[in-house]
């Protein structure tokens, strides 16, 4: 009853504006011909009136449609439903509230979580590739001593630093486990933070806010404060999602004296720009007034294989990184209106030159072309440019991004990996400082078959047990997932067996990001609260 009569208010809404925009055109019609100026102002209404009842047919149009391709989605299961309740939120956030409080709001959440998997799901759950059945293979319990859905410490005992580690948006902590663990081995204190909304199932992404994860950040931070000395500096890094995030804070932090001071950045893959039409998918709220149907808060629904990621995307979650990549635009804009960018730490972001998910040219104009210290660096890892691959490659790329380096003047290093030659699969690196460029040697060549880095790659070692170019040990990994059929026949995305989903420069990246940081916190241009030095 509830759905029949939504959709009849919606069809009258519907009749009632197509009723008033023609009457308002018929009235347009009857403006008597007074002179030329009203000849004119009555074709510049009409046009006007036409204009809008195209654009209103547009969009009953479009949410029709998207309401009819929502229902032919798969049917939703309980983790699509429904979340464990006590997940943070910003208004968890309180003057009291400490990082140890979010730990303890943590263990209650993944305590919900089990419940649910172990009773709520437990019809829903019987596949021996499924998170959510106990005893999958998939199943995050199964395939480490340690759940890296959660956030984790590794405290030094006498830290040169604190780095706090953020995931990207669907993600976990573990697709940062090799950095943290290098940086831990380093002598730093290091944070893996859950973000909320993450880690659990994918409902939970459908739920939360942009302002829940910058909320979530700064509790981390002033946590990781307490777990290194005053004297010593922070580091933020930042995957996807997790970059937005962290420059979110270091910029909130410039207006907030109460936040902790950030001293460098590292950023990999970086989502400062996304596609525009993500703001569009607000709408998913209409759609699903209209329509009543479950369905249409969901852009895919697959089968939920992956034991550190979902695979069902929920709309939110593209009007939330929408959210924060403009909160983040709106800040630097600000920032450098008042001529304060100076202030900003030194950043180093690595990047693969096509990426699917963000938007490779905003990280140039957005942010880059902004930055006022010479310590920060663009690394870019370009496609495999030998000769014999030469027509199956895809360059429509380079009219963005080459075009926005063209530039030498700016303060920032920019650092390109790859082809030495044309007729060669041998890698190298090239590096413009100052305007001059040098070539660098390295031992590094690209793998056969492999084209270019993507999004999701960088991060990621060869070895990874789960996302890596091979299983050392023989478990479960999706790095070396393989099987043919028709893509339609298959719960699991095209993506998981074409896009490349581990780094195979991984560690030559992770030297080069751990030399970056050791430079710039003991650069003298930084001072133990992290601000930059006049």
């Amino acid at each position: 009853m509830v759905r029949i009569a939504l959709a009849a208010i919606g069809a009258m809404v519907i009749l009632t504006s197509v009723g008033v925009i023609s009457e308002g055109i018929s009235f347009i019609g009857e403006i008597p011909d007074e002179g030329e100026s009203h000849r004119f102002l009555r074709l510049a209404l009409l046009g006007f009136a036409n204009l809008v009842f195209l654009s209103v047919l547009a969009m009953i149009a479009a949410l029709y449609l998207w309401a009819r391709m929502a229902r032919s989605l798969p049917d939703l299961k309980g983790w699509h439903l429904q979340m464990p309740k006590s997940e943070f939120c910003r208004a968890d956030a309180t003057p009291e509230y400490h990082f140890s409080d979010y730990l303890k709001q943590e263990e209650k959440v993944f305590r919900e979580l089990d419940a649910y998997i172990h009773h709520d799901w437990s019809g829903h759950a019987t596949d021996a590739y499924n998170r959510y059945a106990p005893d999958s293979v998939s199943n995050p319990e199964n395939v480490s001593e340690h759940n890296w859905n959660r956030s984790r410490i590794l405290q030094s005992p006498n830290p040169k630093g604190g780095v706090l580690l953020l995931h990207g948006l669907s993600d976990s902590p573990y697709s940062l486990r090799a950095l943290g663990e290098r940086l831990h081995a380093e002598g730093y204190t290091v944070v893996w933070l859950r973000v909320p909304g993450h880690g659990t199932n994918p409902r939970a992404l459908a739920e939360v806010t942009w302002q829940d994860w910058t909320s979530a950040v700064q509790v981390a931070v002033r946590g990781l404060r307490d777990l290194v000395p005053d004297e010593r500096p922070l580091v933020l890094a930042g995957y996807s999602n997790g970059g937005a995030l962290s420059l979110n804070y270091v910029l909130t932090a410039l207006e907030d004296s109460t936040l902790p001071s950030i001293n460098s950045i590292l950023l990999f893959s970086p989502m400062i720009g996304v596609n525009p039409l993500a703001r569009i998918t607000r709408l998913y709220h209409a759609v699903g007034l209209i329509s009543q149907n479950e369905k249409s808060k969901w852009s895919s629904i697959f089968a939920e294989i992956d034991p550190y990621k979902f695979s069902s995307w929920p709309m939110n979650a593209n009007v939330q990184a929408w959210g924060v990549t403009r909160e983040v635009e709106k800040k630097l804009a600000a920032l450098e209106k008042s001529n304060r960018l100076h202030q900003l730490p030194p950043i180093l972001a690595m990047q693969s030159v096509v990426d699917s998910t963000v938007v490779v040219p905003k990280l140039i104009t957005v942010l880059f072309d902004r930055l006022k210290s010479e310590q920060s660096e663009l690394f870019l890892f370009d496609v495999n440019r030998m000769d014999s691959l030469s027509n199956l490659l895809n360059l429509s790329f380079e009219v963005n991004v080459q075009s926005k380096l063209a530039r030498e003047d700016r303060p920032f290093r920019l650092t390109l990996m790859g082809n030495k030659k044309p007729e060669s699969d041998q890698l190298t690196i090239k590096s413009r400082v100052d305007g001059k460029w040098t070539e660098h040697a390295v031992e590094a060549m690209w793998p056969k078959g492999t084209v270019s880095l993507s999004h999701v790659a960088v991060p990621i070692p060869s070895e990874d047990p789960i996302y890596g170019a091979k299983s050392e040990t023989g478990q479960y990994s999706l790095g070396t997932l393989s099987m043919r059929a028709e893509p339609s026949a298959l719960m699991i995305p095209n993506s998981l067996f074409i896009r490349c989903r581990h780094n195979p420069f991984y560690h030559l990246m992770e030297n080069h990001a751990i030399r970056w940081l050791s430079q710039q916190l003991e650069t003298p241009t930084s001072n133990a609260s992290g601000k930059i030095a006049p």
